[in-house]
């Protein structure tokens, strides 16, 4: 984060505008007492109060969210509570819940309490980089025909079923690696912009009597976003640790061992089949053996399955969570700061 939190030119601007309308306060009040029109009276008074208003809170949004300001103590003090440790990026150095959040999302991982956790994306890939391997050794195994006699025996209708299976869980899996991805460049914009360019630009907007409700719910946006919605998240990495399911690659490094051993068993029985009179037991070993992996692969995948269901709530159900509460938040900071905030979804609220 930057010694002011306002950019480069966002703290002069806002003085600036603050000064101008001071001025344009005086003039009105002026006039209003010189030709003894209340309009002017009024309108030169309220927007002196809404001025003076306006400085309070840059001064206040300074002091808050400097580098070793009040919010940003607050964040890394509750982010890190809890022994947490992760790698930040430069650009989110300076607000732990948003590092937190990435990291949670498509960083590199994060501990809590000692306990390492990798991120979504890094699990979603691994397991999508292992069923690649495995719908291949499936699909050569499926492509596999034994001719006995005027019998022709083929794989596919035992293995096509756990291909389709594979296939399901890849589009599941593809799902969840894209909405995380997604979630982590929303933070990576919010940390970029929230208190450098949404920030200002609602101080801004504020100083002025036609945009003053706009300014207010871009401040409110602001501070919603960079504070609320990255705690937001730092709770759902907490409810994560507290029932951790992780995802172990071993069962399916096993079950690509497996199949590769059938395949290259069924490859080479072949040859013998064509040629020796010991058809049968040759089709019943190989038979055997594709039952064999077809029941392991059955336990296998109500794994798959069950682990699916954990990414599928870390990814969208706690973070469509997340976003609720920071709606809510936005909305009660848009009444605080003189502007409105309606959202469908949130009247019930």
């Amino acid at each position: 984060m930057q010694a002011l939190p306002f950019g480069q030119y966002g703290f002069s601007i806002a003085v600036y505008v603050i000064g101008i309308m001071i001025a344009i306060s005086g003039i009105s009040l002026g006039l209003g007492y010189a030709i003894n029109e209340k309009r002017f009276k009024d309108f030169g008074r309220n927007e002196l109060y809404q001025s003076i208003l306006n400085g309070a809170l840059v001064g206040g949004l300074l002091v808050l969210f400097s580098s070793n300001g009040i919010v940003s103590t607050t964040i890394n003090q509750m982010t890190l509570s809890n022994s947490t440790s992760m790698q930040c990026p430069t650009s989110l150095a300076g607000n732990s819940a948003i590092c937190l959040a990435y990291n949670y999302l498509i960083g590199s991982g994060y501990s809590i309490s000692g306990t390492s956790h990798p991120s979504i994306l890094g699990t979603s890939t691994l397991l999508l980089t292992a069923l690649f391997s495995l719908n291949a050794v499936l699909g050569a195994i499926a492509s596999v025909k034994v001719s006995i006699l005027i019998v022709t025996i083929s794989f596919s209708y035992i293995v096509n079923p756990l291909i389709l299976q594979i296939e399901y869980i890849i589009k599941l899996l593809s799902t969840i690696a894209i909405g995380a991805v997604v979630q982590g460049a929303v933070l990576l914009f919010i940390s970029a912009s929230a208190i450098t360019v949404i920030l200002p630009a609602g101080l801004v907007l504020r100083s002025f009597y036609p945009t003053r409700k706009l300014g207010g719910f871009l401040m409110a946006l602001a501070i919603g976003l960079y504070v609320v919605f990255p705690l937001s998240y730092v709770f759902d990495a907490v409810i994560a640790t507290s029932y951790n399911s992780q995802i172990n690659l071993s069962s399916i490094t096993s079950l690509n061992q497996t199949a590769a051993g059938i395949e290259g068993n069924l490859y080479s029985d072949i040859s013998p089949v064509a040629s020796n009179s010991l058809l049968s037991s040759v089709s019943s070993s190989v038979v055997g053996a594709v039952e064999s992996f077809a029941n392991t692969f059955s336990g296998t995948i109500n794994w798959l399955l069950q682990g699916l269901s954990y990414l599928i709530v870390y990814t969208f159900v706690l973070p469509a969570f997340s976003l609720i509460v920071t709606g809510v938040a936005v909305r009660e900071f848009s009444e605080v700061l003189g502007s409105e905030a309606r959202f469908g979804i949130f009247r019930f609220m």
